[in-house]
């Protein structure tokens, strides 16, 4: 078969047409010619993988090297961490039109533009974490506006694409106006999604601040780090909020990815009471928070940067999970939870899929993520005002029942009213008799009293006599008697004198002072204490007795003197009456202790049976037989703690001694000073 001259230069132009486009070297621009379309250039881009990260473009523009590019058809490389270099070349016969070429992939973080314009590279940078302000192009994406030579309107570009992001992106060529219009039409999508994150974040705010339930407060969080983490991976956080801090990208985007999780988990445990319904599940959900902590720490270190990913496709399962098990066991909230996390789960998978390298990218693979993230909020929203509805028709419903409760039971209450009413008028009766004999009694007593204190008052004038002359008939027989038997006795006979003269001058005072005011001086405590054992010198066994003094210095203690000596002389012939044979003590403690002085007096004497402690302040009571004492002494010591508004406490143990504590007011009302 013969070919026409024709045929055979047609054939020619073919092969030599096809044997160009085979090697990277031969590269035929891309004709842009259309103004009202969007270019995709992925199948005219030549790729070259740098496993080095080390290649720099005076090496990769070399002729010699072109023949290391090849045409792939699809830019998806999912997870590479080696850099890429792209070659494209595009051409128009249009000098004048102003040509865009955009990579609408926010979240690479590295992009450098090298454009050949005559002999020199121009380079522009671009990318996640460069500043807003050194690129050509202030955009989500990376653009590059196209230059053409003026001799074959051909431009030539490569681009260096480096860092762990997802390599899975388009190359477009865009006119400028189209591109804008583009840009717009992008920015009314976001503003609407962002929008809805705003409307909501109020509206839950406002149904929190109403209610005060922590599911809203929680769920508030959650819409915060949403907006955060769509911010950073669209481009618009970097562009509007922080254009010249690159770096809260970083932060913004991969850490609240690690934080919404601990939010999420919290949230899912409290709206379907998880705990009610399956143990497993809310234990699975526990074990997500020190997960995110982890997750965090790997991307600050920067150990793993995919871990917020990894983290939230993992929590996004355990979510449906959790969902679908509380629903089987009837949990019928979950309904909305499951459709909330079923579209999100599927905007979320089919981004990880494009990222991956499965999927294309396309509008459904980059926004259904923004989509699925806005319906989630707005049905868990709408999940959350329904548990509202159920929560406020339960309580109508618990209110109408106590109601009927309440209702039944003032019946009831007003019966028990009038018959308790009718049951207490007797007892007040009765209790207003009981009043009056307990009157009639308290009269009887303080009667009583007062005629027992002017009996001590007038017997004791009238022994005060004898006994003051019995004293001084023994102080002149010692001074004319030599006989040493006779002058024993004669010293005994004085001591039990004195002693009965104590005893005699202690009720005068006290019955005394009860019908006169008190009159109150400074105490100086350590004189005072001194005095009163030195008037215990006649005391039996007083020299075998070791006395110890704590006394605080300084104290301002005002007080009736006479009293005030009787307490103190009471308390320490008590310790030393009743010491111990064996290394006797008496220990004297004083202190101001706020706004009282306290009194302690310690033996280790025999101690107080338990049977005789409550009595022991009794007129005349004696707690041991053989004790040769009165029993006055304690009761006079009560009568005059209780003449200046103290109290007196004792604790004893058989065989171990006794402890008392007077605590007295160190400021007494309604008496006057002297000085």
């Amino acid at each position: 078969m013969r070919f026409s001259s024709d045929r055979k230069i047609a054939l020619m132009t073919i092969i030599c047409s096809l044997l160009l486009c085979t090697g990277s070297f031969a590269q035929t621009p891309y004709l842009l010619n259309d103004t009202t379309i969007i270019h995709r250039l992925d199948k005219q881009v030549d790729v070259f993988i740098d496993s080095t990260n080390r290649l720099l473009l005076e090496q990769i523009s070399k002729p010699e090297f072109q023949k290391h590019f090849h045409r792939r058809g699809n830019l998806t490389f999912g997870y590479l961490k080696s850099s890429l270099w792209l070659k494209i070349k595009t051409k128009t016969y249009s000098p004048h039109t102003n040509w865009y070429l955009e990579i609408p992939a926010p979240f690479i973080e590295y992009v450098d533009f090298y454009q050949l314009e005559g002999e020199r590279w121009y380079h522009s940078a671009a990318g996640y974490y460069r500043k807003h302000s050194v690129r050509e192009i202030p955009h989500t994406g990376h653009v590059l506006p196209l230059q053409f030579n003026k001799e074959d309107s051909i431009s030539t570009v490569y681009i260096h694409i480096t860092g762990n992001s997802p390599k899975t992106f388009p190359v477009l060529a865009i006119e400028k106006e189209k591109f804008h219009e583009q840009v717009r039409w992008e920015d009314v999508g976001y503003g609407i999604f962002f929008g809805i994150l705003l409307v909501m974040f109020f509206y839950n705010l406002f149904i929190y601040f109403s209610l005060h339930q922590g599911n809203y407060l929680l769920y508030i969080c959650t819409i915060i780090c949403t907006f955060f983490i769509f911010s950073s991976a669209s481009g618009y956080g970097g562009k509007f909020l922080w254009p010249e801090q690159p770096v809260m990208n970083f932060y913004a985007g991969r850490l609240s990815l690690a934080i919404i999780t601990v939010f999420l988990s919290i949230f899912t445990i409290r709206f379907l009471e998880v705990r009610k319904y399956s143990l497993v599940m809310y234990f699975i959900l526990l074990s997500l928070l020190p997960l995110a902590i982890v997750a965090a720490l790997l991307i600050v270190t920067g150990t793993l940067y995919s871990a917020g990913n990894n983290l939230i496709t993992l929590s996004t399962l355990v979510y449906m999970a959790t969902g679908i098990v509380c629903r089987i066991k009837g949990n019928k909230t979950a309904n909305f939870f499951i459709a909330a996390w079923t579209i999100y789960l599927t905007g979320g998978l089919l981004l990880t899929l494009r990222n991956s390298g499965v999927f294309d990218f396309n509008f459904w693979t980059t926004h259904f993520a923004e989509i699925g993230a806005t319906m989630e909020t707005v049905i868990i929203a709408l999940a959350l005002a329904d548990r509202y509805r159920k929560l406020r028709k339960e309580k109508e419903e618990a209110q109408r029942e106590a109601l009927l409760l309440q209702q039944n039971a003032t019946e009831k209450l007003e019966e028990k009213v009038k018959e308790r009413t009718e049951q207490l008028s007797r007892a007040n009766q009765e209790l207003n008799i009981t009043l009056e004999t307990n009157r009639i009694q308290t009269n009887m007593i303080e009667k009583k009293n007062a005629e027992l204190d002017a009996f001590f008052y007038r017997i004791s004038h009238d022994l005060k006599g004898p006994i003051s002359t019995s004293l001084g008939l023994s102080f002149l027989a010692r001074k004319e008697i030599k006989d040493e038997l006779a002058l024993e006795y004669i010293d005994r006979q004085q001591q039990l004198s004195e002693r009965l003269n104590h005893i005699i001058t202690g009720l005068i005072n006290l019955t005394k002072l009860n019908h006169t005011d008190l009159k109150k001086e400074k105490i100086d405590f350590i004189k005072l204490v001194d005095e009163c054992i030195e008037s215990s010198r006649s005391l039996p066994h007083f020299n075998a007795i070791t006395f110890t003094k704590d006394i605080q210095n300084n104290i301002e203690f005002h007080s009736e003197w006479t009293l005030l000596n009787a307490i103190i002389q009471n308390l320490i012939e008590n310790a030393v009456k009743y010491s111990g044979p064996v290394s006797p003590f008496v220990k004297i403690t004083v202190r101001c202790q706020g706004e009282w002085v306290t009194i302690d007096v310690q033996d280790n004497g025999q101690g107080i049976p338990d049977e005789h402690q409550s009595k022991i302040f009794e007129m005349f009571y004696r707690a041991t037989q053989n004790s040769n004492g009165t029993g006055l002494g304690l009761y006079i010591l009560k009568r005059s703690v209780d003449r200046l508004k103290g109290t007196i406490e004792m604790k004893s143990k058989l065989g171990t001694g006794s402890v008392f504590t007077v605590k007295l007011p160190s400021m007494m009302e309604d008496t006057p000073v002297t000085h």
